[in-house]
């Protein structure tokens, strides 16, 4: 009941989906509100207190491009080569209910992210990195840091995989 298929080809015998050249796209949801939504709580982490999007999106541009991300990574991936391309990371907000006289607006924030591919936990540590940028924990450069330290003793928590979502899946034409 959860997946959808929005089409399908055929493909050669030798095709295999995790090999082949591709563009992912992932979104990361979190719920920004001062109460929690029982609704929301298994598609969105929630994040108490308020969040500064612009810190968040200028920690995330220093993501785009070629980078190696292995400080983005968690242990147990099985990959060649710990370096990736992000093309885009998209940061948007939507309103979640009514601002009352006690909290601030409730908000669902989306993370966007597509690139060639990811390592293992790579997006949901973006997150976590993100929102701890978004709360104050750590500078917006702090995300430079963890690209140049190449070690995985830098990163942040890990956001937790209920706000993650793959949406889509673009696999390069042979010509």
């Amino acid at each position: 009941e959860d997946i959808r298929i929005a089409q399908s080809i055929e493909v050669p015998l030798d095709f295999h989906p995790r090999k082949e050249k591709c563009t992912k796209t992932y979104r990361y949801n979190i719920l920004n509100s001062r109460y929690n939504m029982p609704i929301k709580r298994l598609y969105a982490d929630y994040v108490y207190y308020p969040m500064d999007l612009e810190k968040m999106k200028k920690a995330a541009s220093y993501l785009i491009g070629e980078h190696d991300f292995i400080g983005f990574s968690a242990s147990g991936g099985q990959q060649k080569t710990t370096v990736r391309t992000i093309y885009s990371i998209d940061i948007e907000t939507h309103p979640e209910g009514a601002e009352s006289a006690n909290a601030f607006a409730p908000q669902m924030i989306s993370i966007t992210v597509s690139g060639n591919g990811f390592l293992y936990n790579m997006v949901r540590i973006i997150a976590g990195t993100l929102e701890k940028v978004a709360i104050g924990v750590y500078p917006p450069e702090y995300v430079l840091e963890i690209l140049k330290s190449k070690d995985r003793s830098h990163q942040t928590a890990k956001a937790p995989a209920r706000g993650l979502t793959l949406v889509d899946i673009k696999y390069s034409k042979k010509d």
